[in-house]
């Protein structure tokens, strides 16, 4: 019921205005002073597909930004937590602050500098199940998963900020209409029943333009108005999403301040 309401209002707002809540995150002035977000809990859902080499080449440059950005605006109550995905899940580093905030900001940054690209082909990602481990902490038991998540939200702004180019598609490597896409939704709507928003940020690949995959970037919008939070499309093969993540954390990871 919950999750009907949430897509009724939004459907609502596209008819009224013509755009979804929150638009593009990337419209919003980059010289814009951050508002302060109180305790902020962040966690990244990242697809590694080789696709994603650009976006992953920008989140792994302007890391200490990133992270610099989010001590502001939390004034350094801050927890972190970042996930990898493919057709398989990897829980980098749990949602945490251990041993100190700025220990794990340390572990984080060199996690993402980390990060690598490869493989995959172009079929739907495990990008749902990603939500599904971080919005209700699963361990790898029955899954194809290594690492467990297995830290509480709590903090005053909770934000997911998923990025990707593809559909979901469970662990199966396949997009069922009617299926995947309802079960995704459905996982927008726990988080939004624990007050947690997720920013969709879409990477168009499928061209040589600033064109997404319409149903991945129908997905997308929807989690993001779904929850309260923003939906951004990066320029094509992913240039932009560091601007894009740090536009998302200006506006406490909420439509309503972008």
């Amino acid at each position: 019921m919950r999750l009907r309401i949430a897509l009724l209002a939004a459907f609502l707002w596209i008819a009224l205005s013509g755009s979804w809540p929150g638009g593009n995150a990337l419209a919003q002035d980059r010289n814009s002073e951050p508002v302060l977000c109180g305790s902020v809990d962040l966690v990244i859902l990242i697809d590694t597909t080789f696709s994603l080499a650009t976006a992953i080449g920008e989140m792994k440059r302007e890391a200490q930004t990133i992270v610099d950005l989010l001590e502001t605006v939390s004034v350094g109550e801050y927890r972190l937590g970042l996930i990898a995905f493919d057709d398989s899940i990897r829980v980098l580093e749990d949602l945490n602050a251990v041993p100190d905030p700025e220990s794990k900001a340390d572990a984080v940054r060199q996690t993402i500098r980390g990060l690598r690209a490869r493989g995959g082909e172009g079929g739907p990602e495990a990008s749902d199940e990603a939500l599904n481990t971080a919005i209700n902490g699963l361990g790898p038991q029955g899954r194809s998963q290594s690492g467990s998540f297995t830290g509480d939200w709590r903090g005053h702004s909770r934000i997911i900020v998923l990025i990707t180019d593809n559909k979901p598609g469970g662990f199966d490597d396949e997009f069922v209409p009617g299926v995947d896409d309802r079960r995704a939704l459905d996982y927008a709507s726990q988080a939004l029943s624990k007050d947690i928003r997720i920013s969709s940020i879409i990477v168009p690949t499928s061209g040589l333009d600033d064109t997404p995959d319409q149903e991945a970037a129908s997905i997308m919008r929807a989690y993001a108005a779904t929850t309260g939070g923003l939906y951004v499309e990066t320029s094509w093969a992913g240039f932009g999403t560091a601007e894009a993540i740090l536009s998302i954390l200006k506006a406490c990871g909420s439509n309503l301040l972008s």
